[in-house]
């Protein structure tokens, strides 16, 4: 019995058989973004299956930072030796899907020499497929967007990037682009994991050999030392503050929709409700007209970047999650934010409806502001319990129901001759 073989046994049954998994993860180049994320807790996850876990980084400063996050898990981290990119790289790589699909895949390639040979190899750039295949005789990528279409994918881009042009209509050039890199991707592979099982549906109709799977999503020990100004909360007349939280790394992007969010907020507060609001991000300063437009009576914290631990330590000291995006691909911070219990507001958007399921928060009625603020009086007039939000999101999104998933996954994937 082969290793992948035993562990995808053992994935089925708890019983374990055989030599562990090998598996190696890639690529996560250090950009701000949840496909570098995804790498990550993809590697954690596949470690707590059991598996014997590599995970490939750009360069060395990058592979040093993982290796302390990672400490303890069993991941082994392999810096593949290029310079950290300049900021004319990251911005070519902004602007050009290619560039950095080649920039990733060379970046594989010169590592190939001294990675050996592994069960399975697992992407979450589909565009690496090519590259990895050399890895492993099982390569499954992940899928990221939906709509699986290049024309879908167009107006989808132009509509919640704001619809201003020129950027929107370059952007939504750009996601054509990346439409034909995820196609190539997916042909080469021998599975392709797909977040929802609105994306997986689509992605079998259009002939591709798709499977669910949720991202796996690791919360960082440690999270109570927060400071002092971030764990602080107030009153109004004795009456306790709701506390709402806002998390984006560009609190004035236009898909993150922060200003709708505001605007709701000032809705809940002028019926009554005493509420407090915290955000955390970069760019708070772009949305001080709004911030004006608040009653008085709101108390509002700009908090700016903050470090994952401090940021986990605001979720549970918060009432709910504000996530007003017109769109993610994956809404990480949402299911961090119900991995500690806290529920998570939404607009009715992809992937929010499947997210949300089974009462880790709401989706607003429509698309407005005042939907919004309705959808945040429910959740704090009849808040779900904690524990009950926690302990759902780990069964759902935590490492061990994902690891024992993916190892299934892997185990299942049709293996072909590894290319030498």
């Amino acid at each position: 019995m082969t290793g992948v073989e035993a562990r995808g046994r053992e994935a089925a049954t708890g019983v374990s058989e055989g030599p562990p998994l090998t598996v190696v993860v890639g690529l996560h180049d250090g950009g701000i973004s949840g496909v570098n994320t995804y790498a990550e807790h993809v590697a954690a996850a596949a470690a707590a299956g059991g598996a014997a876990v590599t995970l490939l980084a750009t360069h060395a400063s990058l592979a040093r930072m993982l290796e302390a996050r990672l400490a303890g898990t069993g991941v082994r981290v392999v810096n593949l030796g290029l310079a950290p990119p300049t900021p004319w790289q990251r911005r070519r790589e902004r602007l050009s899907p290619g560039y950095a699909a080649r920039r990733l895949s060379a970046a594989v390639h010169s590592g190939l020499p001294r990675l050996g040979r592994f069960d399975a190899a697992h992407a979450n750039h589909p565009a690496l497929a090519h590259a990895m295949r050399p890895l492993a005789g099982r390569v499954i990528v992940a899928a990221w967007f939906h709509p699986h279409a290049p024309v879908g994918r167009a107006i989808a881009t132009w509509r919640h990037t704001g619809r201003h042009f020129p950027r929107s209509a370059g952007l939504a050039v750009k996601g054509v682009l990346h439409y034909r890199n995820d196609v190539r991707g997916y042909r080469a592979a021998d599975a392709v994991v797909a977040p929802t099982l609105l994306l997986t549906d689509e992605l079998r109709r259009a002939g591709v050999p798709a499977v669910h799977c949720p991202p796996p999503c690791r919360i960082l020990e440690g999270a109570e030392h927060a400071a002092d100004d971030v764990a602080a909360d107030g009153n109004d007349n004795g009456r306790r503050r709701s506390r709402l939280l806002v998390c984006s790394g560009d609190l004035d992007h236009p898909r993150k929709n922060v200003r709708l969010a505001i605007e709701a907020v000032g809705l809940v507060a002028r019926a009554g409700r005493p509420l407090a609001l915290d955000l955390v991000g970069g760019n708070v300063e772009r949305l001080a007209d709004a911030l004006a437009g608040l009653p008085s009576s709101v108390a509002v914290r700009r908090l700016g970047p903050r470090p994952p631990a401090d940021v986990h330590t605001l979720m549970r000291a918060a009432d709910a999650l504000l996530l007003p995006s017109l769109f993610e691909e994956w809404g990480y911070v949402g299911v961090e934010a119900a991995l500690q219990g806290t529920p998570v507001v939404s607009l009715p958007v992809y992937p929010f409806d499947e997210m949300l399921a089974g009462g880790l928060g709401r989706c607003a009625s429509g698309m407005g502001a005042a939907a919004f603020a309705g959808a945040i009086e429910e959740v704090l007039a009849d808040p779900p319990g904690r524990r009950g939000v926690a302990t759902a999101a780990q069964k759902r999104f935590g490492l061990p129901a994902v690891g024992r998933r993916l190892m299934s996954i892997w185990a299942d994937a049709p293996a072909r001759p590894v290319v030498v």
